[in-house]
């Protein structure tokens, strides 16, 4: 009977652990994330309603804070002189986006004595700034810098730099554009139904340009219309090699294909376009020129032929008039003959 008393309360006490566990994580569970996040960051920094920073409890999930890209950096420098004449344009190529510092530099004579220079920057003909630059130790060597973040189309153009010097204003002009398309072959000709490639490429072996599509256009009238070989496969058919290339391969030609193809390359930057013209000849084109020799040829032989009849009959004329001639001397020589020995006889 004790066993049993023993054995009973020894269930009783291990009832009583079990459930003193549960409660504990039952609690423990229950608390709210909020708190949990406090404790984890007591110092997080929150923004109030009137936008200042301050230090607490959040109740919300930290933001997420996107970072600006880096661009790659390029600095570019012109020099010139102070005269007008000694002006410098510079063509910058941008196929991304860059950030660019510009250097402009004027060298002046020794000779020439001033202390401050204005200097204005001009994008296109609209001021974007003024500067005034302060005689330095070199004396003769001024320079002034305007940088910009070259991220989009409008950002590309001309920007120059107009030194105030007197009697005459000096100015020179960095001009940024995106890389310009050529034709492989300016002009190509061809002949109807046949096929002809026409190809366009950016860059030079020294420097490679990679746009990020390429688009083919045709004329139709005044009008540039894009080229859609889904529509028409019979006809056109784009490929592209490399990236700094693309053909156009036109099949089943016709006179009606005649005319100028403008391919467009596409960079982040802009797009800048290209031309290659066509002309399809006929095969009887070729034969004209030899067909026209051959006429003036003929035309200069009938010339001959008549010339020499026309000699030939002034010449049968003339022999004939000759044997008419002599006839008639003939016959006056014997008629005056019969006349004298008349004479003679009546005598």
């Amino acid at each position: 009977m004790s066993a049993f008393v023993a054995l009973h309360s020894v269930r009783l006490l291990l009832l009583l652990v079990v459930w003193g566990a549960l409660d504990v994580g039952s609690s423990s569970s229950s608390t709210p994330a909020a708190d949990t996040s406090t404790a984890q960051n007591p110092n997080q920094e929150t923004t109030s309603s009137n936008g200042i920073f301050s230090q607490g409890a959040s109740t919300s999930a930290p933001r997420s804070v996107t970072q600006a890209p880096i661009l790659p950096f390029k600095k570019y420098n012109l020099t010139m002189k102070d005269s007008p004449k000694d002006s410098v344009l510079k063509t910058i190529i941008l196929q991304s986006p860059a950030e660019l510092e510009l250097l402009c530099s004027l060298v002046l004579k020794p000779s020439v004595n001033v202390e401050e220079i204005e200097v204005v920057w001009k994008k296109e003909n609209e001021t974007i700034k003024n500067d005034r630059i302060f005689k330095n130790e070199s004396k003769n060597s001024w320079c002034s810098r305007h940088e910009v973040n070259v991220t989009t189309r409008d950002q590309l153009g001309s920007y120059t730099c107009v030194y105030k010097t007197k009697p005459e204003e000096v100015n020179s002009t960095f001009h940024l554009q995106v890389p310009e398309p050529h034709g492989k072959s300016e002009r190509i000709i061809s002949y109807v139904g046949d096929f002809v490639v026409l190809a366009c490429l950016v860059g030079s072996e020294t420097h490679q340009y990679n746009p990020s599509s390429w688009v083919w256009y045709t004329k139709n009238g005044s009008e540039q219309v894009a080229i859609n070989t889904t529509l028409m496969p019979e006809k056109y058919t784009i490929t592209q090699e490399h990236a700094n290339m693309t053909k156009l391969k036109i099949m089943g030609l016709s006179e009606e294909d005649t005319g100028v193809y403008s391919c467009e390359a596409v960079f982040p930057l802009g797009a800048r376009k290209g031309e290659v013209s066509l002309k399809v000849l006929t095969y009887m084109t070729p034969l004209k020129p030899f067909l026209a020799i051959a006429a003036e040829v003929v035309l200069f032989v009938a010339v001959i032929f008549a010339y020499e009849a026309c000699t030939k009959k002034k010449e049968f004329q003339v022999e004939v008039e000759k044997e008419f001639e002599q006839t008639e001397t003939l016959k006056t020589e014997d008629s005056n003959g019969v006349e004298n020995s008349t004479r003679q006889r009546k005598v």
